[in-house]
């Protein structure tokens, strides 16, 4: 039995239906498992990260955990301090009293101990805390999904005519499509955890002014503005709302350093040993009636 904590997000559902499909026993924990629209064969059960009794209840009969969960977009406690401050950390714990044979970790390329964004650090504690552990794990570190991104910024296309640029929109990205990464975490999960790590960024480098020209191409439409947020304007409204919204005052902070930091990593040896990635125009092409439904 393999256990998904995030199993109803974007990645999540992909890498459920991955392993669904090569006939593995996969088991999904929610909040409010009443909502969690999955397949008839996946168990659904009620799980919070936040009750250690109903992660002992989640993990019971379990091989594997996958973890997805994150509070990037959340607050309180299922913001980055709830959930990667503790409730990840307490999942950790509950796996390894439960003797669970590989714990596969989502983090991000962004985790760094001195990152200026507080989720980005409390990533990168989970991953300390769970090498040091005495688990089987290994972390995926992907770079910045084309599946969340082009649903943003196709939005902004076709109900506004204009592409949502982050700083001067020139930084180069490695954008990553959620179903490669979905399929590592697949194969990953079915085999004994050996204390591997590895960044995950996709085929080609694109700029966010090249992502929405190949959206608009992909959707038939043309791009007639700019709806454009500059580096100063990003950092003083994550400073101004972050008393009155941390999750958006938290999403300037990471677009201040979507533009500012380097986004490229060296996945090379990742996909030679999992199959070559998606290019975001591939993955346009395969979904683009979900993004002309979704917007």
């Amino acid at each position: 039995m393999i256990v998904v904590f995030g199993g109803t997000g974007k990645v999540g559902r992909q890498i459920v239906d991955q392993l669904r499909n090569d006939r593995h026993m996969v088991r999904v924990v929610t909040r409010d498992p009443s909502s969690a629209r999955v397949a008839g064969d996946v168990e659904v059960v009620a799980g919070d990260l936040h009750d250690r009794q109903s992660l002992v209840r989640a993990v019971t009969g379990a091989s594997a955990i996958v973890c997805t969960a994150q509070g990037g977009g959340g607050k309180g406690a299922n913001g980055p301090r709830g959930v990667e401050g503790a409730g990840i950390p307490s999942l950790i714990g509950v796996a390894l009293d439960a003797a669970i044979e590989h714990f596969v970790y989502f983090s991000t390329a962004s985790a760094r101990p001195d990152s200026p964004v507080e989720f980005f650090r409390l990533k990168f504690e989970v991953e300390r805390t769970l090498r040091t552990s005495g688990l089987p794990f290994s972390i995926l570190r992907p770079t910045h999904l084309m599946d969340t991104w082009v649903e943003m910024l196709a939005e902004s296309i076709t109900k506004k005519g204009k592409a949502m640029v982050l700083g001067s929109g020139a930084n180069p990205v490695l954008w990553v499509a959620g179903e490669d990464v979905a399929r590592v975490a697949a194969a990953l999960a079915v085999r004994p955890g050996e204390g591997w790590s590895a960044d995950l960024g996709g085929p080609e480098a694109l700029t966010l002014t090249q992502v929405n020209e190949l959206i608009a191409a992909s959707l038939s439409t043309r791009i007639k503005g700019e709806n454009k947020m500059p580096l100063g304007m990003l950092r003083a409204m994550s400073t101004l709302m972050k008393p009155f919204n941390q999750a958006l005052a938290r999403q300037m902070q990471m677009g201040v350093l979507l533009d500012t930091q380097p986004q490229l990593v060296d996945s090379s040896a990742v996909w030679a040993r999992y199959g070559q990635p998606l290019s975001l125009s591939a993955w346009l092409e395969r979904n683009r009636p979900g993004v002309a439904e979704g917007v």
